[in-house]
């Protein structure tokens, strides 16, 4: 487990080197966190209404969408592509390392430090715009909320990864990455709030894991969902599930990788 703790400080030393991008990136935010409360704020003024949502909620939801993006979704598999690709994951099997607790660890340190950064750079949004910000209704709402963005980081690296591990199969992986990124992003509520979805899309999104990347935890935050407790039962059997499949396709992906001689 050493080994972990050690590869997890060595790479938020080295996040740290990028802090420019994510200095880049907070400014990109607060300018679109503007843009996104003048365009809600002139069709409130209409007195038009969007779904179920005050204006408040409506801006909280895409503050917070904002920084699930950042702090939830992983991107990992762009490099484990990389290493089947260009032939560096040889380098992994002679070393005493799990692949899989690898790029877990890699990611969530990186993760941690990006929260840092997130975390900050929306509070002082939210200062600047709380006419407009919705608080938790309860400290109940804000604690799920946290574990469902706990439980999200968790699913979000393993669907990733499992991505990345198609790789040993096909050839053209990165398009269909691109494809299936859309897609997750379209069900998991990044876009367009789910019940805001018509109602064939709704269904749909209920049967898929991916509502509980972005939909749930924030619907969790705004007091939409009173009782996360069997939505989270369901999300735990996701992860376990992508858990089974992520050490499936790394086992299998190394008897076809050693097969062919890369």
């Amino acid at each position: 487990m050493n080994k972990y703790f050690s590869l997890f400080h060595i790479n938020w030393q080295n996040s740290l080197q990028y802090r420019f991008s994510l200095v880049v990136y907070i400014g990109g935010y607060s300018i679109y966190i503007g843009v996104l409360l003048y365009l809600w704020s002139a069709i409130y003024s209409e007195g038009q209404s969007v779904g179920n949502y005050t204006l408040s909620q409506l801006t909280t939801y895409y503050i917070l969408q904002l920084m699930i993006n950042s702090i939830i979704f992983s991107y990992v598999s762009w490099d484990v592509i990389d290493n089947i690709k260009t032939g560096n994951f040889s380098n992994f099997l002679t070393k005493p390392l799990d692949y899989y607790m690898y790029w877990f660890t890699i990611n969530i340190s990186g993760k941690m430090l990006e929260s840092v950064f997130i975390i900050i750079t929306a509070g002082i949004v939210s200062f600047f715009v709380s006419d407009y910000v919705s608080l938790p209704p309860h400290l109940s709402s804000l604690i799920y909320f946290l574990i469902s963005i706990i439980l999200g980081i968790i699913l979000a690296f393993e669907m990733d990864f499992c991505i990345g591990m198609i790789t040993f199969w096909l050839t053209q992986v990165r398009t269909f990455k691109y494809m299936l990124q859309t897609m997750i992003l379209f069900f998991a509520g990044a876009m367009l709030p789910l019940d805001l979805f018509p109602p064939l899309l709704t269904k749909i999104a209920d049967f898929l894991p991916f509502r509980y990347l972005v939909y749930f935890p924030i619907s969790i935050y705004l007091g939409k969902i009173v009782n996360p407790l069997p939505s989270f039962a369901i999300l735990i059997v996701w992860i376990i599930l992508f858990l089974g499949l992520s050490r499936i396709l790394l086992i299998r992906g190394i008897k076809r990788y050693e097969a062919v001689g890369a």
